[in-house]
């Protein structure tokens, strides 16, 4: 990789910032004393890991990496904490051009095509085969391996994978006389929930609102991804011909931001601006909005902070809605694990040993029943720890289902974008301005945000050669 390339891929990088790691809302995070290591054999060969998950679920990752060390004595991965998913990518970025880079990186689902095109990566797919054990790929959960499979060829271990949902105050829903255990919901029907739910006061004051609206790329990618449209073209960048332009100022696209505004209009939905998630979990879980949407690793964490606000919140979940027969289903989010090219021969096999590790079906429903993240491999639900938890939530069966409502398509998996977060802060921007009365529709708010991302994604494109 030359000077002039590392420098502009440089550039580009720096522009990921602000992105929403859609883990437990930031609201409601909890700051937990970390997990101590155990000690480290003498003689082991060390393996660095650079993690961007913190709280509980980085405690999580403390306790996985515990147990890996401890399985045996060979190697010893040092787990190194870089406070979010931007700051791992980011960091790894500067690592280009010094050449300080993790030998295992959990990277989240953006920055695949970068990853990609750093050309510091050994493909897990290529160890897989070296060591016999393809099986491990047709054993996983086929939305998640999708979304790390580009041109066929899987680049990174899927690890912490989630959807999006609609969650809904069960009491509420019962109270308003609605049905809250139908998961599949059109845009009409939830309006009509909105407006149902909506509580004013004697003077006409609303003091519970219907749903909880704020920009988000994720929602977008899903509801195109639901209605069977390319997010991004070619192919959403899956067959190896790399993405060329956006798309997201769709027909799709658009009913989508106007349906959220028209509620917002009238008055049954509120709107919590940039960076709202926070803002609108709180809410759910205080009884103050009876609709949220968030990832369903946000589950335990809602259920916890609606018992603690004592609201009287029942936490439930429902699909994300759809127009009457979409085909589609939704996609998986989340982050996998990439193992770079630096380090020894045996930090390689160290860094693809712990991978191997993460990928057992015990570690899997050890870290799906501790975290609320999807099992990335089948043979995990079958496991007695992971029945439980599936008794203990039933609401995660819902999610379950709902990312094997359709086959898997390009058209219903994750894009892959050399600017993918930048393109989502294009798209939040546009939102944001459209329902501030900076636009007049939600058509011309696209269409602005759409020009940029294309002008910026082609000038990506001819940095790395694309």
């Amino acid at each position: 990789m030359n000077k002039v390339r590392i420098a502009l891929l440089s550039v580009l990088l720096v522009m990921l910032a602000a992105v929403s790691l859609r883990t437990a809302p930031a609201a409601l995070a909890q700051t937990p004393t970390p997990i101590p290591p155990v000690p480290r054999p003498e003689g082991s060969t060390e393996v660095v890991f650079w993690y961007g998950l913190g709280g509980n679920l980085g405690n999580v990752i403390l306790q996985v990496v515990n147990l890996y060390n401890s399985s045996q004595s060979t190697y010893y991965v040092n787990p190194v904490f870089q406070a979010s998913y931007d700051d791992t990518i980011n960091k790894i970025n500067a690592g280009l051009a010094s050449g300080e880079l993790p030998n295992v990186a959990q990277i989240f689902e953006a920055g695949t095509q970068r990853m990609i095109d750093s050309g510091r990566i050994i493909p897990v797919q290529d160890l897989l085969a070296r060591d016999g054990m393809l099986d491990i790929i047709d054993d996983m959960e086929p939305a998640v391996r999708a979304n790390y499979e580009v041109g066929g060829i899987l680049y990174s271990a899927p690890f912490n994978s989630s959807t999006a949902m609609l969650y809904i105050n069960r009491a509420a829903f019962i109270e308003a006389g609605l049905n809250p255990d139908e998961p599949m919901v059109t845009f009409d029907q939830v309006a009509e929930y909105a407006r149902a739910l909506t509580v004013r006061d004697a003077n006409g004051n609303v003091i519970r609102h219907g749903l909880g609206v704020y920009p988000e790329g994720w929602f977008l990618e899903q509801i195109h991804a639901i209605h069977d449209t390319y997010i991004a073209l070619p192919n959403n960048g899956l067959q190896g011909e790399r993405v060329t332009r956006y798309n997201y100022n769709s027909p799709i696209g658009v009913q989508w931001v106007e349906f959220l505004k028209g509620l917002v209009d009238e008055g049954v939905a509120v709107y919590y601006g940039t960076g709202g998630g926070g803002a609108s979990s709180a809410a759910f879980v205080n009884g103050q909005i009876a609709m949220h949407f968030a990832s369903i690793a946000s589950l335990r964490g809602l259920i916890s902070a609606a018992e603690n606000a004592g609201a009287g919140v029942d936490v439930g979940v429902l699909y994300m809605p759809r127009n009457p027969g979409a085909t589609g289903k939704t996609i998986v989010g989340g982050a996998s694990l990439w193992i770079t090219d630096v380090g020894t021969p045996e930090q390689q096999e160290g860094a693809w040993d712990f991978v191997k590790f993460t990928l057992r079906p015990e570690v899997q429903a050890f870290w799906s029943v501790n975290t609320g993240y999807y099992p990335v491999v089948r043979a995990a639900y079958e496991l007695p720890e992971m029945q439980a938890g599936l008794e203990a939530y039933p609401q995660f069966q819902v999610a379950i289902d709902q990312i094997r409502l359709a086959e898997i398509t390009d058209r219903n998996t994750a894009h892959v974008s050399g600017i993918f977060v930048p393109y989502r802060t294009h798209y939040v921007q546009a939102f944001d301005r459209y329902f501030n009365g900076e636009f007049a529709s939600a058509q011309e708010a696209l269409d602005a945000a759409v020009a940029i991302s294309n002008e910026q994604l082609e000038e990506y494109n001819l940095t790395i050669g694309g």
